[in-house]
């Protein structure tokens, strides 16, 4: 039965996607677990696309609109038209992984409202952890709040990095050995989303990429905020296209690794 837009509230949708995104990742988990049947398509190099992401969003898409039909929807496959009030879906964030049957892969859901993210809910089916936030009410794993690490120096710090063939190999390789340089470590999940949600909750102390699209940070950035982190400015153009750097984690790690790559904490 869809929901009452005039007695809905940020409380209502943040449960409601949080079931949707936790069946969703049941669905990808079973085309994991066959995924040598799946047909593979190449939308550009090193973006793949199967059924098994098209089936997740489709589902995510039909459960959502059913419940509120006034909401729009972005998604990363199906595409939509953002509105005032929108759900941005990522159905499998980490493709490359599931397609390789490497276990980093996540369902991913923001809901924005006049360009500000309220929900960010990122659902990993392999370890059963579902990462909520809502603006001004903190964040959680799996219902228990979390917070970002205490990590302010570069040299004790473990650092998500990631890169794409979006952009040229200098944009990557530049800040990642002035990284080395200051004693970081470094971890490639090559899922996004994923490691935003571990900066979240500590296990990593901060996430740095080139070019990131909208569906695979919107969530994880207002986590990464609400478990009491910072992020750099993340732009977000009218018509949704294209992607953009990304920088997460603690306030200091951000400030200190902002600064060297011309990028600062949003205020």
């Amino acid at each position: 039965m869809p929901v009452d837009d005039r007695t809905d509230d940020l409380t209502c949708r943040l449960a409601a996607g949080a079931a949707v995104a936790r069946e969703a990742g049941r669905l990808a988990r079973r085309y994991f677990d066959r995924r040598g049947d799946l047909r593979v398509e190449t939308k550009g190099p090193q973006d793949l696309v199967s059924l098994a992401d098209r089936a997740v969003e489709d589902l995510i898409r039909t459960r959502l609109a059913a419940l509120f039909p006034g909401d729009a929807m972005v998604g990363e496959e199906g595409g939509g038209t953002a509105g005032r009030r929108v759900w941005v879906v990522d159905p499998i964030d980490g493709t490359q992984n599931f397609l390789r049957g490497m276990p980093w892969y996540c369902v991913v859901l923001a809901l924005v409202e006049d360009g500000r993210t309220d929900l960010g809910i990122i659902y990993d089916p392999n370890t059963d952890e579902l990462f909520t936030a809502r603006r001004g009410g903190g964040a959680f794993l799996n219902g228990e709040p979390i917070r970002v690490s205490g990590c302010s120096d570069p040299a004790a710090a473990v650092v998500g990095v990631g890169h794409s063939p979006r952009h040229p190999p200098d944009r990557f390789l530049i800040p990642f050995t002035h990284l080395l340089e200051a004693g970081a470590q470094t971890r490639n999940l090559l899922c996004g989303a994923l490691q935003l949600a571990h900066v979240a909750c500590g296990r990593l102390d901060a996430t740095w990429d080139p070019h990131l699209l909208p569906w695979d940070v919107l969530a994880g950035i207002l986590l990464v905020e609400e478990a009491g982190g910072a992020a750099a400015p993340y732009p977000l153009r009218p018509d949704w296209s294209g992607g953009a750097p990304l920088l997460a984690g603690t306030p200091a790690l951000v400030e200190t690794i902002g600064r060297a790559m011309g990028m600062t904490a949003a205020g």
